[in-house]
């Protein structure tokens, strides 16, 4: 028995002097990789719910009233420059204009031909007269003739300069007349053509509001016709959104109706709310060459914006525990891993944002966090 405890005692000895009489080893820093920490300008987008409207709308009339003869149109057609969209029944205007065109026929023969020749005749004349009154004054003043013959040609010249006088102003109120009846057949040609409405530009027929047979009135709306080559995306802005957007943003248009996706600008932020709504209109300008977008259409319309300097980084990197999020940054200064909590924000991506905690410039650990210890040295690769 006692043979055995000394046994025992003798190789609890060699286990003790074995275990701690040898050196120590420390184990050698971690590896880790670092990131640094920048702040970065993040682009904010607002969504909108938007309808697409033609860039150009027309209500267009007959300059002149009378009665609908016919509409060449219907709802949805498609129409070029130039064609001609409805018409009145013109059968007066039609005689108003031959009786236009017939007084300045009339007009101008007499300008050109009757008065101009009555002019020459009358100047003829006065020549003639002036002549013989020269000559008698001259005899007169000789003695050859007598007082009583100058008296006669001197009425005669009275005379004719008088009637070469009228002719030369009926000459010219002939021409007065003349340009007043021009005047007068240019205006009933106007109104003939204004018995038509024709389309001012390539469009499409969005409303027709009359029919043939209706009397309408000079300026009443017969057809309303929108320009299609280029469409509005057309959005609702709150009073708080106009002064949040500047014209020039990126917008993403995407209309259901095509599933597919537009880009432009934001062109147009409306001066004037809505008076039911309350809501200033913002308008996004959209290439139409296709034809493939409508009015009336649905569209989400998303707007970026320029956000606010925030500080991003890799979502990996950040530690959750129950008393919160941490990060381990690098002290170039001891060589050692510190921890330091964090508030994250928006996930972007593989990013997140830190609201607190971080600031642009310190080293942030990356990879090889996971076993680290809040002062633990470690060496950066």
């Amino acid at each position: 028995m006692k043979l055995r405890f000394c046994l025992c005692l003798a190789c609890a000895v060699f286990l003790l002097t074995g275990c701690g009489g040898g050196p120590e080893y420390a184990a050698p820093p971690q590896n880790v990789a670092l990131s640094a920490v920048t702040s970065e300008t993040i682009a904010e987008e607002l969504v909108w719910s938007g309808n697409i409207t033609p860039a150009e709308t027309a209500r267009l009339s007959f300059k002149v009233a009378g009665v609908i003869e016919d509409i060449y149109v219907h709802a949805g057609d498609a129409v070029t420059a130039g064609q001609t969209l409805a018409r009145l029944d013109a059968g007066d205007y039609e005689i108003q204009t031959r009786a236009a065109a017939a007084a300045l026929q009339a007009a101008v023969a007499q300008t050109e031909h009757v008065l101009p020749a009555q002019v020459s005749q009358a100047k003829a004349q006065l020549d003639l007269t002036l002549a013989n009154y020269t000559r008698v004054r001259e005899l007169y003043a000789a003695g050859a003739v007598s007082a009583v013959d100058l008296e006669e040609i001197t009425a005669k010249k009275t005379a004719d300069e008088a009637v070469y006088a009228q002719a030369a102003e009926a000459l010219n109120i002939g021409r007065a007349e003349t340009e007043r009846a021009r005047s007068a057949y240019d205006m009933a040609l106007s109104q003939l053509a204004a018995a038509e409405i024709k389309s001012p530009w390539d469009g499409v027929v969005l409303q027709v509001v009359a029919a043939a047979g209706e009397s309408t009135a000079a300026g009443y709306p017969v057809l309303a016709l929108g320009q299609t080559a280029e469409m509005w995306a057309e959005i609702a802005l709150t009073d708080a959104e106009t002064v949040g957007l500047t014209t020039g943003l990126p917008a993403a248009v995407y209309v259901y109706g095509p599933e597919d996706t537009w880009r432009g600008s934001l062109d147009e932020i409306g001066a004037l709310a809505d008076s039911a709504t309350r809501a200033f209109t913002g308008r996004i300008r959209l290439n139409n060459a296709d034809g493939r977008l409508r009015a009336g259409m649905i569209a989400r319309v998303g707007i970026e914006r320029r956000g606010e300097e925030r500080v991003l980084i890799p979502a990996a990197a950040v530690l959750h525990l129950a008393d919160g999020d941490f990060v381990y940054i690098y002290d170039a200064g001891s060589g050692a891993a510190r921890r330091r909590p964090v508030e994250t924000g928006e996930i972007r991506g593989d990013k997140v944002e830190a609201l607190t905690g971080l600031a642009p410039g310190d080293q942030l650990i990356v990879e090889g966090q996971f076993k680290l210890r809040d002062g633990e040295q470690v060496t950066p690769q």
